[in-house]
């Protein structure tokens, strides 16, 4: 399987794996006898339609989690998926291309395993089983910058790869919602997604960056927020799921104007913003089949915009 990517998106290293000329590729072996539980603490966190049980979590690791990613906190006596955190026991998987420490573009590594999608980075190694509702985490350090990064990319996977059992997806854009209903915003890195959230400073922002598209009965989606993967690492006010007035593609430009995207023309451009889940055949195949069913019934457009509140004229034209 190809290797998985946050778009093509410069690293900061901040917090960082020394550089090694080599780096650890944990295999089967290394998962069956996966390292001790930080602790025995849990903690639940329900984002859209899926509920998420942490279990191995020290005291310390679930207090400031349960503050980090407050209102998606929750009590959950049967959760969807359960995820076991693990201490790597290793120093790091993936190492530092450049001995300077530098930028470079984020590397996230996979394999299929049976019915498991295997998965390892700089700082944690992991393999998620959306058919079985299981994952695990091993996590090579127990707090700070390398624990909160590997933790909320493993999230992010998970929540892509387990939101097309519920027959959502995941999707890279920015999502704010204006009277009650959600308007989304995609597009490729640079595009503006945290632009037109800066540019709408009453109303309720979702997400600047990854926002959870939820079905909610044949023909219905609503657009969600999910605890990690803003910009500026912001949690939304609020875990809610709003109606989706519209798909945005978005195009900087002088002029303001929005246009309707053609069906074939908006698959494309959706699933170009899709993370994660293109890369496997399977979970690529599927996620296609999902966003064309939510085309049937969620007007897609190009949007012009400039930077300023302009668009939001066009944006809410009946």
């Amino acid at each position: 399987m190809p290797s998985l990517s946050q778009r093509g998106a410069a690293f900061d290293p901040e917090g960082s794996l020394p550089p090694s000329r080599l780096d650890f590729h944990p295999g089967d072996d290394y998962f069956t006898h996966p390292g001790e539980p930080f602790g025995e603490a849990a903690l639940g966190l329900a984002i859209g339609p899926l509920g998420m049980r942490l279990e191995g979590l020290s005291g310390s690791q679930a207090a400031a989690l349960r503050e980090r990613f407050r209102p998606f906190v929750t009590d959950l006596p049967a959760a969807y998926v359960t995820i076991a955190l693990r201490n790597a026991g290793v120093e790091g998987f993936l190492r530092l291309a450049s001995a300077g420490g530098g930028p470079e573009v984020y590397r996230l590594e996979s394999r299929a395993s049976g019915r498991r999608l295997v998965l390892w980075s700089y700082e944690f190694a992991g393999w998620l089983d959306a058919g079985a509702g299981k994952a695990l985490l091993a996590l090579a350090r127990p707090e700070g910058p390398l624990f909160d990064r590997g933790l909320e990319n493993f999230l992010r996977v998970l929540t892509a790869s387990f939101i097309l059992e519920q027959g959502g997806f995941l999707l890279h854009a920015s999502g704010v919602v204006r009277r009650g209903k959600a308007y989304v915003f995609f597009g490729p890195s640079g595009s503006g997604k945290t632009t037109v959230t800066h540019f709408s400073p009453g109303d309720t922002v979702l997400s600047d960056d990854l926002t959870l598209i939820v079905k909610r009965g044949e023909g219905t989606y609503e657009a969600a927020g999910i605890p990690f993967g803003l910009a500026h690492h912001r949690t939304p006010e609020t875990s809610g799921s709003f109606p989706i007035a519209s798909l945005n593609r978005l195009v900087q430009s002088p002029v303001v104007r929005r246009e309707p995207l053609g069906r074939a023309r908006a698959l494309g451009e959706i699933a170009a913003s899709l993370p994660f889940v293109m890369q496997e055949t399977r979970q690529a195949a599927r996620a296609i089949e999902i966003v064309g069913r939510a085309l049937d019934g969620i007007p897609a457009h190009r949007l012009h915009f400039r930077k300023d509140d302009a668009f939001w004229g066009v944006v809410e034209e009946a």
